[in-house]
């Protein structure tokens, strides 16, 4: 048992030399290509970090000029309704001046008609009355007239009365 428990200096020095013979072996062929994947794929994550660092601020632009736009786009159209609102004002008002201006032609206008008509009727009672007259008068009198001067009579009462004061 004592031989397992002392190794043997050949046996440690080929073991030395093995282990670093496998240690270079490895350094050229595992570490450096391992170490390279990792440095690429350390690379790759820190490109990606900065694209996707790029593609935000882009966003950000992007979002900050479509707000922009949209501000833009409702004050447009807040200048539409606000000049809809006045334009329909004006037309409100200017239809509102021509109806008073028409109600005011058509009170006119009746107001023509009523004095015409009030003129046509006091002429024709003026007439009735001096026709009742001189029948009430001929008939007084007991003397007749004939129809012409009965109608010089008429023409007379007529002038007279339009001299007079009207109430």
């Amino acid at each position: 048992m004592e031989t397992l428990l002392t190794p043997d200096k050949g046996l440690i020095i080929w073991t030395i030399v093995s282990f670093a013979v496998l240690v270079l072996l490895l350094g050229k062929v595992a570490w450096k290509p391992l170490i390279q994947a990792l440095k690429d794929r350390e690379d790759g994550i820190r490109k990606a970090i900065d694209d996707a660092s790029s593609a935000r601020r882009s966003a950000d632009q992007i979002k900050a000029q479509y707000e922009q736009e949209l501000a833009a786009a409702q004050g447009k159209a807040a200048g539409f309704i606000s000049q809809a609102q006045a334009e329909a004002q004006k037309l409100r008002e200017q239809m509102l001046k021509e109806t008073e201006a028409e109600a005011r032609r058509i009170t006119e206008q009746t107001k023509r008609q009523l004095e015409e008509e009030k003129s046509k009727l006091s002429r024709e009672l003026r007439q009735e009355v001096a026709g009742l007259s001189i029948r009430v008068a001929e008939k007084l009198l007991r003397h007749s007239v004939n129809a012409k001067e009965q109608e010089a009579l008429v023409q007379g009462f007529l002038k007279d009365l339009e001299k007079e004061p009207h109430n």
